[in-house]
């Protein structure tokens, strides 16, 4: 089973530090920093919990592949540039363009939609039966999604995906 998953809608100099830390474990250390500051106050942080897995592969192609699937879904969740946080952290970081490009494609996300997507993933790739619940918690996650993208794109703000794997 997936680990939390968490996005971060990074101001100008966090964007920057993010960008410039070229070892995995100063990496690390800088996203305990952030989640600490942008969980705080939730304004520019969102929190998938488990769903991010089961999300990722129904927005894009069913993989679980960085940036696997059609742009600018595929930006969603795996998407943008992978940073290299060691063996045990994933993240990634899109660019403010692509955010905004990215917000305005998840409106059109409908539960309908998506459902057909989980539905149609591979169970022995996902890990786990495809079942009405394990999607209705899918669907939970990807609540509030939108709007955060669209706060993110509207700040002009480049978006960072984290989860412990």
């Amino acid at each position: 089973m997936s680990t939390l998953g968490v996005h971060f809608a990074l101001s100008v100099a966090d964007a920057r530090k993010v960008l410039a830390a070229t070892d995995p474990d100063d990496l690390v250390e800088l996203i305990a920093v952030l989640e600490e500051k942008y969980l705080e106050t939730g304004q520019w942080s969102f929190q998938l919990d488990r769903g991010w897995d089961a999300l990722h592969r129904s927005l894009t192609d069913g993989q679980l592949l960085y940036g696997s699937g059609p742009f600018p879904l595929a930006y969603a969740v795996l998407g943008g540039r992978a940073l290299d946080a060691g063996d045990d952290y994933t993240a990634c970081f899109v660019e403010p363009s692509r955010v905004a490009e990215t917000a305005q494609a998840l409106p059109g996300v409908t539960r309908e939609w998506l459902r057909s997507r989980y539905f149609a993933l591979d169970p022995r790739a996902y890990g786990a039966a495809l079942t009405d619940e394990d999607f209705d918690y899918t669907w939970s996650c990807f609540q509030g999604l939108p709007e955060f993208f669209a706060r993110a794109a509207a700040a002009k703000r480049a978006v960072l995906f984290t989860t412990d794997c």
